[in-house]
């Protein structure tokens, strides 16, 4: 064959005709690489214009909603301002409450300690439990009508057993807490263990790892993004039982704030408690979803498109 084609095309004839595949072949990498980064940029355009009409649509939102709430009150017939303040009255409120006196810190520093001190206790045990019950059969068995048992019954309800059982300092409202906590992070963590892919048990075995070993390095790194869900879920659960907690024996906090204006009349000092429960609430939802993205970029993904 290649005697009949140096017959046919002479030997630089036939480098010339070769000439242009090996150029096109060495071409083709960097052909492939001016594609990947024109999708890139094309990707990273779309994101920013995304983000950008959101953050307009929701700013005009916000605008829209402030400016019914600023004038509904000064228009709408028999409605007294004092029982509804417009945001302008609020927002000197706020302003006296944050800068000017600053008491309101002690209450958000009293239910920040409060908040965080059951969440911890009971998303870690939510997380241990979560995890034993989605692998362990027989312990899944025999705790699951007790669980879902008492996932029925709401926090609120049982604060008058709390302060029997723990008094009214802040271990009843630890306490509190972390029971309103406990079953979002146990459900989810539970789920995520419970529906973990076959083939990561397989494989876990293949390589010798023991029920100890699949639990803690396969099946609850597997079950991450369920129990961060979780975790964020619990976030809103604090808060809420927070301020029920406060409404009853105690002396600082969102809560006590709250029951203490609504006695006294002072609808402007209940809505700077309420921003600021809002406030935080935002802030640890949009930490926990920050930290869910970050660490698995992939969950949710299509949904964010």
């Amino acid at each position: 064959m290649n005697t009949l084609s140096n017959a046919v095309y002479p030997a630089p004839l036939a480098e010339a005709a070769a000439t242009p595949a090996r150029k096109r072949a060495a071409l083709a990498p960097q052909h492939t690489l001016d594609i990947e980064q024109a999708f890139v940029a094309r990707e990273q355009a779309r994101s920013r214009s995304a983000l950008r009409s959101q953050l307009l649509l929701g700013t005009v939102g916000v605008i829209l909603f402030l400016l019914v709430w600023e004038i509904a009150p000064r228009v709408v017939p028999g409605v007294n301002i004092k029982m509804f303040p417009p945001p302008s009255h609020i927002a000197r409120i706020f302003a006296e409450m944050t800068w000017e006196t600053g008491e309101i810190w002690p209450h958000v520093a009293a239910s920040l300690l409060r908040a965080l001190w059951g969440f911890l206790l009971g998303s870690s045990v939510g997380i241990v439990l979560g995890v034993l019950t989605g692998r362990v059969l027989w312990l899944r068995q025999m705790s699951d009508p007790v669980v879902h048992g008492l996932r029925a019954i709401p926090a609120i309800a049982i604060v008058p057993l709390a302060i029997v059982w723990f008094g009214l300092g802040d271990v009843s409202k630890v306490m509190l807490i972390a029971w309103g906590t406990f079953f979002p992070v146990w459900l989810n963590t539970f789920i995520g263990v419970r529906d973990l892919p076959p083939v990561y048990l397989r494989s876990a075995a293949s390589l010798g790892a023991g029920r100890f070993s699949t639990i803690l390095f396969v099946a609850l790194p597997a079950a991450l993004p369920f129990v961060f869900a979780g975790l964020r879920h619990a976030t809103s659960v604090a808060f809420v039982v927070v301020v029920a907690a406060e409404l009853v024996g105690a002396e600082k906090g969102l809560g006590y704030l709250i029951s203490f204006a609504h006695l006294v009349f002072r609808i402007d000092i209940m809505f700077v408690g309420l921003i600021y429960l809002g406030i935080i609430g935002f802030i640890a939802d949009q930490f926990f979803a920050a930290l869910l993205h970050r660490l698995f970029p992939w969950y949710g993904a299509e949904a964010r498109r």
